[in-house]
């Protein structure tokens, strides 16, 4: 019993720090009348608006987190460069973005 219990409060936990700096955004928005930058990987259409990644399904906008290795053209506005394990990184709503060349990023997990 004890185990089983250990093993509930561990899945808790990890849980727990497992969620996105995201997710204090609402999870999902109907439409919107700002414009989102739309980003393809891996067949999945990402939109990104005020830096916060959704997908469409329908009308609605369901809040997902930045699939790591997913490139924009262009940084969202609004976050600041910050030095981790001395690479730079730009970061935004607890997303890091790193450059890969001249107008292409990368979302990476430092």
């Amino acid at each position: 019993m004890k185990k089983v219990k250990r093993k509930l409060m561990l899945v808790f936990l990890l849980g727990a720090l497992g969620v996105s700096a995201q997710s204090t955004q609402k999870e999902t928005i109907n439409t919107s009348e700002k414009k989102s930058e739309v980003v393809i990987y891996k067949d999945m259409e990402y939109h990104i608006m005020d830096g916060i990644w959704y997908l469409k399904a329908n009308k609605k906008f369901i809040l997902r987190q930045a699939p790591k290795g997913a490139r924009l053209k262009s940084l969202p506005k609004g976050g600041e460069n910050v030095v981790m394990g001395g690479k730079k990184y730009y970061k935004l709503n607890g997303v890091f973005y790193k450059k890969i060349k001249t107008n292409l990023y990368e979302v990476a997990r430092p």
